[in-house]
């Protein structure tokens, strides 16, 4: 029973991940890169990968891919161009939920950002961007971010914030595995 009421609020609180700007409706196109505030819920995580931030980048849009290689998100449909929505299916523990993103930003081999989109959206925004930095030695530093913003976000951070940051470190983790693997 526990599990369930769990999952029922993770799904109301962010509608699987899916927000946009707290008190405001959800947009689509116009939407901007969001820098967080005092009040933000921030999750973060970096990996230095020894790979071409080419293939890199590659793995980061190549959405439909995802499934071969991401523990978290384990299905993504959609283009990785600003404005388009991109339906995943992300792993919460072991509560898989669908939700729907907007592509905020995409900066060829710099930055990849989305946010959520939903109806939740009136209570919980969230936002989340990847950046790759090449390094002098030939090595990337990739640092990704997840941005909780709104009024229920420490909610949120509360009910589903374990599950979140776990999730985004086996991404992480993979996708350096991934990127590191040798071309066949």
């Amino acid at each position: 029973m526990r599990r369930i009421a769990l999952s029922i609020l993770a799904a109301v609180l962010l509608g699987g991940l899916t927000a946009a700007p707290a008190g405001a409706a959800p947009s689509t196109a116009d939407d901007a890169v969001r820098e967080p505030s005092a009040h933000s819920v921030v999750y973060r995580q970096e990996a230095v990968i020894a790979a071409d931030p080419g293939a890199i980048w590659r793995l980061l849009v190549d959405l439909n891919g995802y499934a071969a290689w991401n523990p978290w998100v384990v299905r993504a449909e959609g283009d990785a161009v600003p404005g388009a929505e991109v339906d995943v299916d992300v792993m919460l523990g072991s509560y898989r939920m669908a939700a729907t993103h907007v592509v905020l930003a995409v900066d060829p081999q710099t930055r990849f950002c989305w946010r959520d989109a939903g109806w939740n959206a009136w209570f919980v925004y969230g936002q989340r961007c990847r950046w790759l930095e090449p390094r002098a030695d030939g090595t990337v530093l990739l640092r990704q971010e997840l941005l909780l913003d709104g009024v229920l976000s420490p909610v949120a951070d509360h009910t589903i914030g374990k599950a979140m940051r776990n999730g985004m470190a086996a991404e992480t983790a993979a996708l350096k595995a991934r990127a590191e693997q040798p071309l066949p």
